[in-house]
């Protein structure tokens, strides 16, 4: 089991609430784009207003996760986490998690429209 002051500079060197938060977004924005093809404008209305509205709820979360990274990882573990996430190349993946999606749908719907 893995101190919290430990968890805390994972999370915070890894910066994985906003990781996890961009992956969140990335689906729903797919999501809203499959209900608006489809023609299923309410869902995607529904679909809209939570991604407006799951930021708040995801920050609610954060004890959570530090209790789960807790009991899942030792401190050693963390520490190995935290020089993996420290790459350079990793960094700019994660930080273009959204880019990445948006560039991808695009020339997705420009190949199958």
């Amino acid at each position: 089991m893995a101190s919290k002051e430990k968890v805390r500079q994972f999370l915070q060197d890894s910066d994985s609430h906003a990781h996890y938060s961009s992956i969140v977004e990335c689906a729903l924005v797919y999501f809203i784009h499959k209900a608006r093809n489809e023609g299923n404008t309410r869902f995607a209305a529904d679909l809209e207003r939570a991604k407006s509205e799951y930021h708040d709820e995801f920050a609610r979360a954060f004890a959570i996760t530090e209790q789960v990274y807790a009991d899942l990882f030792s401190d050693e573990e963390l520490d190995d986490l935290i020089i993996l996430h420290s790459n350079p190349a990793l960094k700019k993946a994660r930080d273009m998690t959204v880019n990445l999606f948006h560039t991808i749908l695009d020339q997705f719907e420009s190949t199958s429209a």
